[in-house]
């Protein structure tokens, strides 16, 4: 049976804060990755809207060297992010029984090494999330590990789960921490289907600080309870699009960045065919219109 491993949760890296004063604003980061071409629109509108909240952190883009075309990396850095290669950290046993589509995740792990480049906090955000409010308050929490808990639509019996989603984190960096990892994705039992996120939930277990909902508001708590939606809208920060991605088209291949105009047809179709996330996707899409705004000529010259 393919279930949890039962064992004692990884111990809290210890940090001696006795003598800190004033932290350094520049070892803040707001942090996300691009593993394949097709994401690139998606964190290039996602960097617009962390510097529309105007959040203090510095923003932090990881890649896969050679994995993304100088197209996409131009596009992130046009739209704001400082990037930073880092190396893909293969999931175990060749993948075997890891959903395709996170195949390169275990690769989000390296955000915990970035100690090494000046960052002691960070708030990691998965490409597909929008940020909506000002959440520079994560940055303050006495935790080595906070993440939102994980939610399931209508169609799973798991529904509010004790698990918390990887899309959201709000962590403490330590090299130590990301090389202890590294050692026992290999050998820890847990459900290897959601990859790193099982992982990390085994890691982490009952240490890890459940956030708010704002922090993570993945479409599917509103397919689940409208209620609870309703009742979260005015304090959101972050939402994920999760059940549906408004920024890409079908079967789009992961080489391809969508034109202008095949971007608005995906628009298009995420608010005709899934109407219960309209106001969501428009979110998505007045945020993307702001980018153009802000950095259309420069987003231009990307083009190759």
């Amino acid at each position: 049976m393919d279930d949890y491993q039962i064992i004692n949760p990884f111990p809290p890296v210890a940090h001696d804060r006795s003598n800190a004063t004033q932290p350094d604003p520049n070892t803040f980061a707001v942090v996300s990755t691009l593993y394949s071409n097709n994401y690139a629109i998606s964190t290039a509108v996602l960097a617009h809207s962390i510097r529309r909240v105007n959040s203090t952190a510095r923003l932090i883009l990881l890649y896969i060297d050679g994995q993304v075309s100088d197209e996409a990396l131009c596009i992130s850095r046009a739209a704001g992010w400082e990037l930073l290669a880092v190396p893909r950290i293969a999931p175990p046993k060749g993948g075997k029984g890891v959903y395709y589509r996170f195949l390169d995740q275990y690769t989000k792990l390296n955000i915990w090494g970035l100690d090494k480049h000046g960052i002691d906090r960070l708030v990691y955000l998965d490409a597909d999330t929008l940020v909506r409010r000002n959440f520079d308050e994560l940055f303050d929490l006495p935790f080595n590990f906070a993440a939102v808990p994980d939610v399931y639509g209508p169609d799973s019996v798991r529904g509010f789960s004790l698990t918390f989603n990887a899309g959201v984190m709000a962590i403490r960096t330590s090299s130590a921490v990301l090389e202890h990892m590294k050692k026992k994705i290999g050998t820890a039992r847990y459900p290897t289907g959601q990859a790193e996120q099982a992982f990390l939930n085994l890691y982490f277990g009952t240490k890890a600080a459940r956030l708010p909902y704002i922090y993570n508001a993945l479409l599917s708590i509103k397919k689940r309870s409208p209620v609870v939606w309703e009742e979260l809208q005015s304090d959101l920060s972050v939402v994920h699009y999760t059940d549906w991605k408004p920024f890409l088209l079908e079967s789009q291949p992961r080489e391809k960045i969508l034109a202008p105009e095949e971007t608005e047809t995906a628009m298009d179709i995420a608010q005709r065919d899934h109407e219960q996330w309209a106001e969501e996707f428009g979110w998505w899409r007045a945020a993307y219109h702001g980018l153009i705004k802000e950095r259309g000529i420069d987003l231009s010259k990307c083009v190759l």
